[in-house]
């Protein structure tokens, strides 16, 4: 079974579960937090290595997580290390941070300026994907590139708007490599 559709089947099962016992915000909590601890090399080494026995791994991630979470969400974890598929643990927690949002009618954008954007510019990019999208809140990441020159480039869903300066000069280059002026005899 291909790695995407293993997290969205363990995702939705967890998300499914934490819906029926109405916890659904604390363990998005829960996976926000441990998505925050996957970024540490030594524990995402820990759960990936094929040498390190289950049960270690288990006892780890009791130890440093039973107090911290939910049952449903230890108990979700252990299931997964138990079946042996700790090594997708990673993306069954985004698949599952991703459902959410997709159940709580949350997008997500990216704008990336050469200069930090504004309020004025944040809340009409709000409410170009609000529109787009048909959801009800957007989250928006703000990052800053240089090398855009001028303009922005704005990217959510499966939708990229390339309006960068950059982007412009490139196909103006691309135009003047065609020569469309050479006389065709």
């Amino acid at each position: 079974m291909s790695a995407t559709r293993l997290a969205h089947r363990y995702a939705k099962s967890l998300l499914d579960l934490a819906i029926q016992n109405q916890q659904v915000e604390k363990i998005y909590d829960d996976m926000l937090e441990f998505d925050q601890a996957l970024q540490s090399r030594d524990l995402l080494l820990l759960l990936k290595s094929p040498i390190i026995k289950s049960d270690k791994k288990l006892a780890v991630v009791k130890a440093v997580f039973k107090d911290h979470f939910e049952p449903i969400t230890t108990a979700f974890i252990n299931l997964v290390i138990r079946k042996h598929r700790e090594f997708y643990l990673p993306e069954v927690v985004d698949e599952f941070i991703a459902q959410y949002k997709e159940l709580k009618q949350i997008a997500t954008a990216t704008l990336v300026t050469p200069v930090p954007a504004n309020d004025q510019i944040l809340a009409k990019v709000k409410s170009i994907v609000l529109e787009q999208t048909g959801m009800k809140e957007v989250e928006i990441t703000a990052t800053i590139d240089q090398s855009l020159l001028g303009g922005f480039v704005l990217t959510f869903g499966d939708k990229q708007f390339d309006c960068s300066l950059a982007n412009k000069l490139y196909n103006m280059r691309k135009s003047f490599e065609e020569n469309k002026y050479i006389r065709q005899f």
